[in-house]
């Protein structure tokens, strides 16, 4: 008997932010110089990374449509912990009857998808190759995702949907047991699923999305240079115009001066700062701030640091600022 869905909280537990290794993976860009060996394989990363981050905002858009009537939540871009292992899920739904784990690929080209054994092949202008399935990866996720919530007290069935975040040709060769679909077709198809029996209701599944929140690990993949092995003197120094991105603006009269296109501003050191956590280290001292900026005078120096945002810790010559 499919039970009658009556109209609860819908909410977004978590939202989905910029990944960090994304903005880390810019200012890398930005500041390693083109002739360094690692500079071409960066910038793919980096188009790649990009390109799968505009997957899941398309995929946002989209699923934004699906607003039923039963109490549900969403959360995007969780990533937990299972006995020391970490698993990170693009975007979750939880609703009264299941939990449904969201895959999401931007794949160009046509897609094949096989299921035994279970690959998909991608032929992309004439370049076929096999990539690594994203079926084996989501029936991971769903055994750790399990067996995360039976520790905590909690058993729901978890499915899986893999969602293809632009319309592709697509060919499917045998029952893989995994919804396949683009991102657009996903709100039609959970809104035509039914509610058979209800497992949780809407203050269990407020308990479990808020559990889930709060067990989030926010991957922090900086410095850059220590996790990639990137020499940090191959890290080009100097303030950048946010007008026309030339690198060694001047600081004068109070403010910072771009010599090529004459653009101002008082603070366009701090993307150099965030460039520096990203990067380089995780705290930064009055000297390594000059080297840097290309500020010679140590009390400018100290000052801007201290507008900017930053925890001094210790005193003197030995103190230094941190996020």
């Amino acid at each position: 008997m499919v039970i009658q869905c009556r109209r609860g909280d819908n909410l977004i537990y978590k939202k989905r932010s910029e990944p960090l290794s994304l903005l880390g993976l810019q200012s890398l860009v930005n500041r390693l110089n083109r002739n360094n060996i690692h500079f071409k394989s960066i910038e793919e990363d980096l188009r790649k990374r990009r390109a799968g981050y505009g997957g899941e905002m398309n995929f946002d858009k989209h699923i934004n449509e699906f607003r039923p009537s039963y109490p549900y939540g969403f959360l995007h871009d969780v990533c937990l912990m299972h006995n020391g292992i970490y698993f990170q899920m693009d975007s979750i739904l939880i609703m009264p009857d299941c939990i449904v784990i969201f895959e999401i690929k931007n794949l160009g080209g046509i897609l094949t998808v096989k299921a035994n054994p279970t690959q998909i092949i991608q032929d992309n202008n004439a370049v076929r190759k096999v990539i690594q399935s994203p079926i084996i990866e989501l029936e991971r996720k769903k055994i750790f995702m399990d067996r995360w919530l039976k520790e905590r007290g909690f058993i729901i069935p978890i499915k899986g949907m893999i969602g293809l975040a632009y319309t592709n040709e697509l060919f499917i060769e045998g029952e893989t047991g995994t919804e396949i679909s683009f991102t657009h077709e996903l709100p039609i198809k959970l809104y035509n699923r039914s509610i058979e029996k209800e497992l949780l209701s809407k203050q269990k599944i407020s308990k479990i999305a808020n559990e889930i929140k709060n067990a989030h690990h926010e991957y922090n993949p900086f410095p850059l240079t220590k996790t990639m092995k990137i020499v940090a003197e191959e890290i080009m120094p100097g303030v950048i115009c946010p007008s026309c991105n030339h690198m060694g603006m001047k600081w004068t009269r109070k403010k910072w001066h771009c010599t090529k296109c004459s653009y101002n501003a008082t603070n366009c050191h701090l993307p150099l700062l965030d460039d520096w956590f990203y990067l380089i280290d995780n705290k930064i001292n009055n000297r390594q701030f000059r080297a840097f900026s290309h500020i010679e005078d140590r009390s400018i120096a100290k000052r801007l640091l201290k507008k900017s945002d930053l925890t001094m810790v210790g005193k003197r010559s030995s103190s230094f600022y941190t996020k």
